[in-house]
C-alpha cells in the first residue's frame, strides 16, 4: 500500500495528523518521511508544522496541476488552527480523552476571571511527565503532567478539581461571586459526575480543596 493510500484510510482529508501516529505495514519511519516528503513536493500533502501533516481537500492529482498550482496552495491558510492541532496531540482524538484545558483558560472560560492567557495551558497524559512550553504553528502552549491518568470518564471531573484547588488564585472578586458559583455548580451539575469518581479523584488534591467544595456547595449537586 502506497503512503497516500494510508493516509487516506486513515485519517480524513484537511484533518491534521502526526507523523509519529503513522504505521504503515513494512516500512520504517524514515521511509514515512521520505515518502512524505515526495507527497509534499507533489502537492498531495502539506506540512504543518514539525511532524504535522494533512491531506488537502483539493490535492493535486498531475504533474502538470502541480507546476501551475502548488505555490498558491502552499500560501493558502491551512483548513484547521494551532489549537486544533494542541487538541487532537494532547487532549482528544477519535473521541478518546486524554487530556483539558486548565489554568486561566478553563478559569476564563467559568466566568472566575476576565484574564485571557497570551499562553494556554493544558494537562495531559502526553505531557511527557514534566512542565514545559511547547510551540505548535505561531501558538504556544504550557503542558502539565495531571495528578490523575487522564480518561474519557474523569477528565471534566480533574479539570474542575484543578480549577477549585486554586479557586482564590483565579477568582477575580470583582466579578460577582454568587453568579461564578451558579455557573460553576450549573456546570457540574450537567456533567452529571458519580460521587464515588468524584470522590476517587479528590483523594488526589490537597486537603485544603474541601473548604472550597463546602463552601460553594459542591456535594449538593453531586448525583
Amino acid at each position: 500500500m502506497k503512503l497516500y493510500d494510508y493516509i487516506l484510510k486513515n485519517y480524513k482529508k484537511d484533518d491534521p495528523f502526526f507523523v509519529s501516529d503513522l504505521n504503515m505495514p513494512g516500512s520504517t519511519k524514515n521511509n514515512i518521511r521520505q515518502a512524505l516528503k515526495v507527497l509534499c513536493d507533489k502537492g498531495l500533502a502539506i506540512r504543518y508544522d514539525t511532524g504535522v501533516y494533512y491531506i488537502p481537500h483539493d490535492s493535486l492529482q498531475t504533474e502538470t496541476q502541480v507546476k501551475k498550482e502548488l505555490h498558491a496552495l502552499v500560501k493558502r491558510n491551512p483548513p484547521f488552527s494551532d489549537a486544533d492541532v494542541a487538541v487532537k496531540k494532547y487532549i482528544c482524538d477519535k473521541g478518546e480523552y486524554f487530556g483539558y484545558y486548565t489554568g486561566f483558560a478553563f478559569a476564563n472560560s467559568m466566568y472566575f476571571t476576565t484574564q485571557v492567557p497570551f499562553v494556554r495551558e493544558i494537562a495531559s497524559n502526553n505531557s511527557g511527565g514534566t512542565k514545559r512550553k511547547v510551540k505548535i504553528g505561531k501558538s504556544k502552549f504550557i503542558l502539565k503532567k495531571p495528578r490523575v491518568p487522564i480518561t474519557t470518564e474523569n477528565h471534566k471531573v480533574l479539570q474542575v478539581l484543578d480549577l477549585l484547588n486554586d479557586y482564590e488564585f483565579y477568582m477575580d472578586y470583582d466579578n460577582d461571586e454568587e453568579f461564578v458559583k451558579r455557573n460553576l455548580l450549573g456546570y457540574i451539575k450537567k456533567m452529571k459526575p458519580q460521587k464515588e469518581m468524584f470522590n476517587n479523584c479528590l483523594q488526589f488534591y490537597p486537603d485544603s480543596i474541601y473548604k472550597t467544595l463546602y463552601r460553594l456547595g459542591v456535594n449538593n449537586v453531586l448525583a
